[in-house]
């Protein structure tokens, strides 16, 4: 038998009925909105609960919640590990298949276009190049998004793709790298995306790997990639 430790109930930072004026914490007021709504359905709920903590993560930056770091670190084969890196969610998925997880980011993706949505409405579109979630609903609409899971001998994989460009070389943009040879790079539009893509999907991961001695140590592989296939 499996047991379980009851998480706290969680509290409400903001005002129901107002509204802050700072974008970042109007933004958990919109999710605490959701999440406390008796009509709620329980999967957007829990996704919205996953945002949420991202959303006052963001407020942190901005110095309107006070925040509390940690670390830790450890030897190996008596090489000093590197220290841990843990997504905002990791902690509430630690006993999750890769599959499980899979399933939280893909409704995390689909929380973000409909949430983010509203305040794009509110705010306009051109907040998309500084907040990188707002992307996902200021994108255009024919963009899909999927999320894979892939299992193999050395662990598992999310893989996040893109799918299905307005046309061939949407939002890419040509720059000259330090030779001064042109090459193309994600322009300010899908640069956005693939950011909120990647903070999606790097909540529920940690990563302590160290590339120079080939030390790989995460929870689970993967990357968010830019597709030219269509999907139907």
């Amino acid at each position: 038998m499996t047991t379980t430790t009851a998480q706290p109930p969680r509290t409400r930072m903001t005002d129901e009925k107002r509204a802050p004026s700072s974008r970042a914490m109007k933004k958990v007021w919109m999710l605490e909105n959701l999440i406390f709504h008796p009509r709620t359905g329980g999967e957007e709920r829990a996704a919205a609960e996953r945002m949420l903590d991202r959303a006052i993560a963001a407020a942190q930056k901005q110095g309107q919640v006070v925040r509390k770091d940690g670390g830790s670190h450890g030897t190996w084969h008596g090489y000093r590990l590197p220290d841990v890196r843990y997504g905002a969610r990791y902690e509430e998925v630690k006993h999750l298949s890769t599959t499980e997880i899979a399933k939280r980011i893909r409704a995390d993706i689909k929380l973000a276009r409909k949430v983010e949505a509203k305040l794009g409405t509110a705010t306009g579109s051109e907040v998309a190049l500084t907040d990188s979630l707002t992307a996902l609903a200021t994108m255009p609409k024919q963009i899909k998004v999927s999320v894979r899971t892939d299992y193999f001998s050395g662990g598992s994989a999310i893989r996040v793709n893109v799918y299905n460009l307005p046309e061939k070389g949407w939002g890419y943009v040509q720059e000259r790298d330090m030779w001064g040879e042109p090459r193309w790079e994600p322009g300010p539009e899908l640069k956005a995306i693939l950011a909120a893509l990647k903070e999606i999907h790097g909540a529920y991961n940690f990563d302590g790997s160290d590339s120079m001695v080939d030390y790989y140590h995460v929870n689970y592989y993967g990357q968010v990639e830019v597709d030219w296939r269509e999907r139907p």
